[in-house]
């Protein structure tokens, strides 16, 4: 009797191992997630919009504040700064996506001095000591504090959604446009300085 039920057991144990040696070697290995390959960026995911044909830039008078805050603020106009691209970028302090911006634009602007102007026209013209406190409290240094009067120059240029940022060539013709936030100190900064110097 004891030897039949010693008999069955191993029958039964060699069976769970055999089907447990095939479990094994059958396991199937993890799927491995497909290598991401990086996004090109070009002028087009960039959402730049071309300005065709370029159009000529006659005038656009802005203002810029003075170190002190008793100077009267200085008039400022397009149509001096030619002789280098031109990046026009209109903004506000009420802004969300232009107050996340607006440091990198900062950086942009010290690493491109001496190729371009680039102007930060603040649209907040009913409150300029707010935007000298903005670049207090952000550690803006390389953009002079300037602001559009009356709104005039973000309706002449019909700036009408902020952020707002246009493209002038070294002969005053806007060549394009970027409407929305723009990543100034990565490969969309780069592409956009690239674009600018050759046009």
């Amino acid at each position: 009797m004891n030897k039949g039920i010693y008999f069955i057991l191993g029958l039964v144990l060699a069976s769970v191992g055999t089907a447990g040696y095939w479990a094994l070697k059958t396991e199937t290995k993890p799927i491995e997630a497909p290598k991401q390959t990086p996004k090109k960026v070009s002028l087009l995911t960039i959402n730049y919009i071309p300005t065709s044909p370029s159009k000529p830039i006659d005038e656009g008078t802005f203002w810029e504040l003075q170190a002190s805050a008793e100077t009267e603020p200085a008039e400022k106009n397009l149509k001096d700064l030619k002789g280098k691209p031109v990046i026009l970028h209109f903004w506000a302090t009420w802004c969300g996506p232009c107050v996340e911006e607006l440091p990198g634009l900062d950086v942009f602007a010290k690493k491109h001095e001496n190729t371009a102007h680039i102007v930060a026209v603040a649209t907040d013209f009913k409150d300029v000591a707010k935007i000298r406190d903005f670049y207090k409290a952000k550690g803006i240094k390389n953009l002079s504090i300037t602001f559009d009067k009356g709104g005039i120059l973000s309706r002449t240029f019909r700036a009408s959604a902020l952020p707002t940022t246009v493209f002038i060539n070294s002969n005053g013709h806007e060549i394009g446009r970027i409407q929305g936030a723009i990543e100034w100190t990565g490969t969309a900064g780069r592409l956009l300085n690239t674009h600018l110097s050759r046009n």
